[in-house]
């Protein structure tokens, strides 16, 4: 009879640990909101990838340079403001000390921070105070798409609001200060 128990008992621990929610623990991140170092990147589930790949000097500055298939990127934060570097040009890419619905000009889009209170689920938990992004041309038609910055995380979820399919776009991995996080 004791056997017995202890097999149902196994049995039962097996299937309530079954059913529980699956979440990575994102404990030890710090509280920046795009952690630049290089071996950092962040893989959406739908897009590729984002990965910083190495620092380069402009005008005495170090800059990160982030790739995607289409595009490198080359940031730095500076008193929490992501100024990109671009065609011997420097712009603010994300404010993070703007006030909610304050625009800035980023190469030729209008940046607009919609909302630092967003709430994005993903590997199974609430990231809270997340902050929304929202980029247009106002000349062109259908470009318009929107980043959220999720804190300690960085790149959590993109959308694009124009003439695209899929909706929006989330973390499903991630690599932080050298460790990876699968969501």
């Amino acid at each position: 009879m004791k056997k017995l128990l202890g097999i149902c008992g196994f049995i039962g621990a097996f299937f309530l640990s079954a059913c529980k929610e699956n979440k990575v623990s994102l404990e030890g991140l710090d509280n920046a909101y795009l952690p630049l170092q290089v071996g950092n990147y962040w893989k959406m589930d739908k897009t590729d990838s984002r990965t910083v790949i190495e620092t380069k000097v402009f005008d005495q500055k170090n800059y990160y340079a982030i790739t995607t298939s289409y595009d490198t990127s080359y940031v730095r934060n500076e008193n929490d403001k992501i100024v990109e570097y671009y065609k011997g040009k420097t712009s603010v890419r994300f404010d993070l000390t703007a006030e909610v619905n304050a625009t800035w000009k980023y190469r030729d889009y209008t940046v607009t921070l919609t909302s630092k209170t967003e709430t994005i689920t993903i590997g199974g938990q609430k990231i809270k105070n997340c902050y929304r992004f929202y980029f247009d041309i106002p000349a062109l038609a259908d470009e318009e798409h929107a980043i959220w910055l999720a804190p300690g995380i960085g790149f959590i979820q993109y959308e694009c609001l124009g003439m695209c399919v899929g909706g929006k776009d989330k973390l499903k991995e991630m690599k932080i200060d050298g460790k990876v996080y699968v969501l």
